[in-house]
């Protein structure tokens, strides 16, 4: 049996390596890939790559100068001295400035481009020049002769003519309907940093390093697939600063990195669901997704990450303190766009436990009701009036305010929202959104809109004109409305009993983990 174990196994090998020497005869067999022509892209001095070990720093929309040199060569690596054309270059991640009138094009003569100095901004992490032979040969789109692109001829005679019909044509200013060879070559890597959740959300400080930090509120990196440094350093399996969760909601979650003391350091992150066995007080470890605006509210979204759950065996939870907000702070746009995405308060009594801390009072609106606002004749004006149980101004009660111009809906809403003391009550019924009035020791007063709906024993109209002792959740801004509203996380956040204290951040909406999440099968 041995024996004949053997000799099958030689049959077998015979049987493929006359497979293999038909197959020789047929073709090269194994050889080597053959490569074509391709584009060599240099990065000269002065230029600074960075390294793994030392990564170049972020800046946010500041034009960082490289150095380059182009080469087209042959597939078997000469340069390529017939090549006189236009490569297209571009950066990835991250964008070019136009580098003169040929837009992001470099002309190659006889294979070689001249020493060319291209601005890079928004690069972060690995990131490559790149070189394109797309076949593009700029010219002014508005000359006379057209460009081939644009002079309704089919000037290589395929049948197609022009941009966007004729592939050979890269753009309407192409003066060749030929397309290129599209050869592409890469620069070796510049090494910059992963962008913090603070340049997510494109933070600038003045000067560079300092905390006198603004923002726009857009990203840099619209529609990109990012990763977030986190603080997490896989090779000493530490943190050098922790970004923590703050906040599970029913389509996401909300996170904090703790260690950027320039503001704009809170993002949402949209999962369409509750991430699963995430909890407030977990640690991220790796952090990614695509970034983008909904509605100006910076977040990130298919999101991808690794957690540090949290242990309170281990370690403290790390969730901060709300931010305790003034009256001048809510009229304040800018300083609340920091502190979007973060946690915040507003507060009966004072605003911290300093002897010295300001002190505040926070009530529901005096005027949410069901009743439609009244028109009432103020000074010789016909005026919408809010009353205490008379807020609404759906007066067909088709669910929604119409804001048409000379709309008696729209005037209606703008004396409610004119009106710190008024809630418009469809709003409310809509969207469970009302808003908090915060007086202080000067008689100074804001608001803000707030939602309690993941408080079912808050009751908002039994409460109008009351006190509450502390409203707290995370900032969340949205353009196409009331700006800025603070949404409770849990019934732990909202605290109407004057006399109560609010629990502490470590302690307030923090739940343990289910036995099946636990004990997995």
């Amino acid at each position: 049996m041995i024996t004949r174990t053997l000799l099958r196994h030689g049959a077998a090998l015979l049987v493929l390596g006359t497979l293999g020497t038909v197959s020789s005869s047929c073709s090269d067999g194994f050889g080597a890939l053959r490569g074509g022509p391709r584009l060599l892209v240099e990065i000269l001095p002065p230029s600074n790559s960075g390294t793994r070990t030392q990564p170049l720093t972020l800046e946010v929309d500041k034009p960082l100068p490289f150095t380059i040199k182009v080469t087209a060569l042959t597939a078997d690596g000469q340069i390529d001295t017939a090549f006189d054309g236009f490569v297209r270059i571009s950066a990835k991640p991250g964008a070019l400035a136009p580098i003169g009138p040929a837009g992001r094009n470099i002309k190659l003569n006889a294979g070689t481009s001249d020493v060319t100095v291209v601005q890079l901004t928004n690069a972060y992490g690995i990131t490559n020049i790149v070189a394109d032979d797309i076949g593009h040969q700029p010219v002014d789109p508005f000359r006379d002769p057209p460009p081939a692109c644009a002079d309704g001829l089919d000037n290589d005679g395929d049948g197609l003519v022009d941009f966007p019909a004729d592939p050979g044509c890269a753009f309407p200013n192409d003066d060749s309907e030929t397309g290129g060879r599209y050869a592409q070559g890469a620069s070796p890597p510049i090494y910059f940093k992963l962008p913090r959740i603070g340049e997510v959300r494109g933070v600038q400080c003045n000067p560079p390093g300092s905390t006198a930090c603004f923002g726009s509120g857009n990203t840099p990196y619209p529609k990109e697939q990012l990763n977030v440094d986190t603080g997490w350093r896989e090779d000493t399996r530490t943190f050098e600063f922790s970004t923590v969760v703050t906040r599970i909601s029913s389509n996401g979650f909300y996170v904090t990195d703790l260690g950027d003391p320039r503001g704009f350091n809170s993002l949402f992150v949209f999962n369409f669901n509750a991430p699963a066995r995430m909890r407030v007080c977990d640690r991220l470890k790796t952090f990614g997704g695509t970034a983008s605006e909904f509605f100006g509210f910076t977040q990130l979204s298919y999101p991808t990450w690794t957690l540090e759950e949290y242990d309170q065996t281990a370690r403290e939870c790390l969730v901060p303190e709300p931010r305790v907000l003034s009256p001048a702070e809510l009229q304040d746009q800018g300083f609340l766009l920091k502190l979007s995405g973060g946690l915040v308060r507003l507060v009966t009594g004072p605003a911290g436990p300093e002897p010295n801390a300001p002190r505040f009072i926070t009530r529901v609106t005096k005027f949410l009701g069901p009743k439609d606002i009244p028109l009432e004749t103020v000074a010789g004006v016909p005026t919408y009036v809010p009353k205490d149980d008379a807020s609404n101004c759906d007066f067909n009660k088709d669910g929604k305010i119409d804001f048409t111009a000379g709309s008696p809906e729209g005037a209606c809403s703008d004396a409610c929202t004119g009106n710190p003391e008024c809630s418009e009550y469809s709003n409310f019924i809509s969207r469970s959104n009302f808003r908090l009035v915060t007086v202080d020791g000067n008689n100074n007063v804001g608001n803000i809109q707030a939602d309690a709906s993941t408080s079912p024993t808050f009751d908002a109209i039994a409460l109008r004109g009351k006190e509450v002792r502390a409203f707290s959740g995370t900032l969340h801004y949205f353009s196409g409305g009331a700006q800025y509203t603070i949404e409770a996380r849990c019934t732990d956040d909202v605290v109407v009993d004057v006399a109560a204290q609010p629990l502490p951040s470590n302690k307030a909406c923090v739940f343990p983990r289910t036995i099946l999440e636990n004990n997995p099968q």
